[in-house]
């Protein structure tokens, strides 16, 4: 038989309160590097490069840094000087999803964000196992974000 957590004081649903207040609190769902090499077509200027390619991905992917948690994306790029570019959740207006044929062969695809952000207008995902499934996380991210922070998207003429 299922009974209801309430508080005996105020009467305040407890279930209902710790699901809004796990909400508020910030998860990773994603820390890392990209792949370094994420698509068929990768692999084949590798082979007619004799392994040069490989080298310039590598380092490519050492200098991407992506962290994807339940409200933000925070992109880090560079070697030895280091950039750092955040795009807060809310702000997302529209996530694309694509599949090319030499991803997909690999089992990647890119997720290309959309943003109301003025100085991140588009944020491209890459390289990351399962981005498919993510996407869809982080569309609903987007959107308990935007109702938790009472946001309304502005529609562009």
């Amino acid at each position: 038989m299922a009974s209801a957590h309430k508080c005996r004081f105020c009467g305040t649903d407890i279930d209902a309160y710790v699901a809004a207040r796990e909400a508020t609190v910030e998860k990773t769902l994603f820390e890392g590097h990209p792949a370094v090499v994420y698509s068929a077509g990768q692999y084949v200027l590798i082979v007619v490069t004799i392994g040069i390619a490989w080298l310039v991905y590598w380092i490519r992917s050492l200098s991407t840094r992506f962290t994807i948690t339940t409200q933000r994306v925070r992109i880090e790029r560079g070697l030895f000087s280091k950039m750092q570019d955040n795009l807060e959740l809310f702000r997302v207006d529209h996530i694309d999803l694509h599949k090319p044929l030499g991803q997909r062969m690999l089992g990647y695809s890119t997720v290309h964000l959309h943003s109301s952000d003025a100085g991140m207008t588009s944020v491209y995902l890459y390289g990351i196992p399962n981005l498919e499934a993510m996407a869809d996380t982080l569309r609903d991210c987007s959107l308990r974000e935007r109702s938790r922070r009472r946001v309304l998207p502005v529609e562009q003429m």
